[in-house]
C-alpha cells in the first residue's frame, strides 16, 4: 500500500472514501493539516458538493471554508481507527478555523456506523 498522503495512497482509497457517509446538502471545502510529522507539514484537502464527496487530494487548497489541524501522533492513531474524530475534537487535538457547522455535520457523520466501518476499513487498507 502506498504511503498517506500521496496521490497513489489517495488512489488506492478512492472506493472506500466515496462510499463514506456525507452529510445530505453538505457543500464546503475542507484543508486539513498535520503538523510534527516526519517531513514536516502535510497537507490534504477535501470538497463536498450537495451532500457528496466531490474531490480529495494531497496538497493545500486555496479558500477552505474550514482548517482542521493536529499533529502527527493524532493523525496516525485516527488512520488506524484507534482514535475518534470527536474525541480528538472534544480534547482539542483537533484545531479548527473557519465553519463551525460544517465540522459538526462531518463530525456526526463519521460518528454513525457507517463512518466507523468506512475509518476502519481505511485502517485495514493503509496497514497493508
Amino acid at each position: 500500500m502506498p504511503t498517506w498522503p500521496s496521490e497513489p495512497w489517495f488512489a488506492a482509497t478512492r472506493d472506500v472514501a466515496e462510499a463514506a457517509p456525507v452529510p445530505a446538502g453538505l457543500t464546503a471545502r475542507v484543508l486539513v493539516l498535520v503538523t510534527g510529522g516526519p517531513d514536516g507539514e502535510a497537507a490534504t484537502h477535501r470538497s463536498y458538493e450537495d451532500g457528496r464527496l466531490a474531490a480529495r487530494g494531497p496538497g493545500p487548497l486555496e479558500d477552505p471554508d474550514v482548517t482542521l489541524t493536529l499533529g502527527w501522533d493524532d493523525a496516525q492513531a485516527l488512520a488506524r481507527a484507534e482514535l475518534e474524530p470527536d474525541v480528538a475534537f472534544m480534547q482539542g487535538r483537533l484545531k479548527v478555523v473557519g465553519d463551525m457547522g460544517v465540522v459538526l455535520d462531518l463530525l456526526a457523520a463519521a460518528a454513525t456506523p457507517q463512518g466507523r466501518a468506512s475509518r476502519e476499513r481505511l485502517a485495514e487498507l493503509s496497514a497493508g
